[in-house]
């Protein structure tokens, strides 16, 4: 028994045409090309989505070894003298904690993080030594905040059994690390910057 195929191209036109012709005669092509589309399109969310926290990876790395190269210091540094060397290196404007017991500030340095230049400043809070890197530039997560890292939201991790916490304000990065546990970090953070 022959199977016969409708050929006939008058019916063609006006019975199985659609828009721009995507069913004609083709609708397995038509869901072929709609799971393709939004298959393309996740892949290029999630690789857009993830450049950000690459790239504070690489931030946390290069903090953390700062953290590791210069040695902690037990001098101090009046917090308006601070700012003030802060503002110089990175065009930063910081408020250091001035009510704050046991934050004491033993020196503030310039830092390249990243190819940007900005301000590493050494401190102690509760008995644990932090760096404080500071910077100015285009912000690593976008120029809008994405749904994950709103403005005024942190990262936070560890690396090389150092913790870090990282945040963007006001055109503004900021990276502290510490020896201290990540919930430590983040608490001092929390305290002292916001």
């Amino acid at each position: 028994m022959a199977i016969t195929t409708n050929r006939n191209p008058a019916r063609r036109v006006a019975e199985t045409s659609s828009l721009l012709g995507l069913v004609e005669f083709r609708p397995r092509m038509t869901i072929v090309l709609v799971f393709l589309t939004i298959t393309v399109a996740v892949v290029g969310w999630r690789f857009s989505r993830d450049a950000g926290s690459r790239r504070v990876d690489i931030v946390a790395r290069e903090a953390v070894e700062l953290y590791t190269s210069v040695p902690a210091s037990e001098a101090t540094v009046e917090p308006a003298d601070a700012e003030k060397k802060i503002l110089d290196l990175s065009g930063v404007a910081l408020e250091l904690p001035r009510e704050e017991p046991g934050f004491t500030v033993a020196w503030v340095r310039r830092a390249v993080l990243g190819k940007h230049p900005g301000a590493a400043v050494r401190f102690r809070y509760s008995g644990d030594a932090y760096l404080l890197v500071v910077f100015r530039q285009d912000r690593l997560l976008g120029n809008a905040p994405p749904a994950a890292v709103p403005e005024e939201s942190f990262l936070s991790g560890e690396r090389d059994g150092k913790s870090f916490v990282f945040w963007e304000r006001d055109g503004a990065t900021f990276i502290a690390v510490s020896d201290a546990d990540v919930t430590r970090t983040f608490e001092m953070v929390r305290l002292c910057f916001t």
